[in-house]
């Protein structure tokens, strides 16, 4: 056991794994149910008290200081909506593919999958409670792929500006948007007018006529053109679009809270990174309001997934996970991040009384090796397929009947 406890490391899981699996106090069900019998159910698919149990008590190994029964509750729902979706497709996972995930999972923590399971099962969460949590992730992988690729395209363009751009050393993407918002609740109907603008332009030109004769924001004026963006900083429901669009081209209308959106792709490029060398970090940035106790905050965090309950349910401008380089943050990020190790976090100030929480998940050179074009091809690839598979799963939340006995 103490061997175990050096290979799996101060950071690879957080402490509270560690403490836990070594012995920390034993997990309380949260009451005596059947366990055979339904906790929830998700478009009529059954979740078992059995299976939300074990999955809480997975989750409490995996983040000591979040709720485990929120986050097992809502990570059961979603595993039930993307088992539906590939049902639905078709995907399945072969063994060897499910093997190779649980092998990638347990290496996070310098772990075989054969070590991962015995530790954790030595807390009391089954092999199947592990296996069933990957397989989820895999298929969903497979879905992705299924339901998008055909329609998701990277031009040679591209590759060519993400390769000149810094995509090796760090680049992120990004994009030079024009923006039509119509209101929503007024004498013309919001949709059908998008409908038909949506037919009727084909050009630059086009748009920002329209843009200047219909569109209520402020960027009216200058014909709905917005300055270049990072594509990461994008609203997800925006982001998933913008990232399939060809430039020249515009989304499909995207309703909004009080107004319906058109987007116009004007350019993409990326944004530049330093000479090679540099360091590469991961980290977290959460925005807290006025007065926030960012002491208590942090006094739970070990590694970056403990932060993230934080920002649930919030606008993703509020939290953000980047990996960049350290040469590209902004200057009182960088001053922070400097003087953290991995797993540690600080507090800098963000302006109207606000502050902001940064962590620092990993720091690792970047690489010297300039990537193939299919490489690059296969990061903007999965970069947009990531983004739509996030919104569609959205969706099929936002449709299921979830229903509790």
């Amino acid at each position: 056991m103490r061997e175990w406890a050096k290979k799996i490391g101060r950071r690879a899981f957080g402490a509270g794994l560690m403490l836990a699996v070594l012995g920390g106090a034993p997990f309380t069900a949260r009451a005596q149910e059947n366990p055979f019998a339904p906790a929830l159910t998700v478009n009529g698919a059954v979740i078992s008290n059995y299976e939300l149990k074990q999955r809480i008590i997975f989750f409490s190994l995996l983040q000591p200081n979040a709720d485990a029964t929120t986050e097992a509750r809502n990570s059961l729902i979603d595993d039930r909506l993307r088992r539906q979706a590939a049902d639905a497709l078709g995907v399945t996972v072969s063994p060897d593919d499910l093997q190779a995930g649980m092998e990638e999972f347990a290496s996070r923590a310098n772990l075989s999958a054969e070590e991962f399971l015995k530790a954790v099962g030595q807390r009391g969460v089954d092999p199947e409670t592990f296996r069933d949590f990957v397989e989820s992730g895999v298929m969903w992988r497979e879905v992705a792929r299924k339901k998008f690729l055909s329609s998701t395209r990277v031009s040679e363009r591209e590759i060519d500006r993400a390769i000149a751009g810094g995509i090796a050393s760090g680049g992120e993407a990004k994009v030079l948007l024009s923006e039509i918002a119509l209101e929503t609740g007024g004498p013309v109907d919001a949709m059908e007018l998008a409908s038909r603008i949506k037919g009727d332009v084909t050009s630059e030109t086009g748009f920002a006529a329209a843009a200047a004769l219909y569109s209520k924001s402020p960027s009216a004026k200058r014909g709905g053109q917005l300055d270049w963006i990072e594509l990461s900083k994008l609203p997800g429901n925006i982001a998933a679009q913008v990232a399939t669009l060809m430039v020249g081209s515009m989304t499909d209308p995207i309703p909004t809270q009080g107004s319906v959106l058109l987007i116009f792709l004007r350019d993409r490029s990326m944004s530049a990174g330093a000479g090679t060398g540099s360091q590469m970090v991961d980290l977290v940035r959460l925005v807290v309001p006025a007065g926030t106790d960012t002491a208590r905050i942090r006094a739970g965090l070990d590694r970056c997934e403990d932060l993230m309950p934080f920002g649930r349910g919030l606008p993703e401008e509020v939290m953000q996970r980047q990996s960049l380089l350290e040469s590209a943050l902004p200057g009182d990020v960088a001053g922070l991040v400097a003087t953290l190790d991995a797993g540690e976090s600080g507090v800098i100030p963000s302006g109207a009384g606000q502050q902001t929480v940064v962590m620092l998940c990993a720091r690792q050179p970047a690489s010297d090796i300039p990537p193939s074009r299919d490489d690059v091809r296969g990061q903007l690839l999965n970069q947009r397929l990531g983004l739509r598979a996030m919104v569609y799963l959205e969706a099929l939340r936002a449709e299921a009947l979830i229903t509790e006995p």
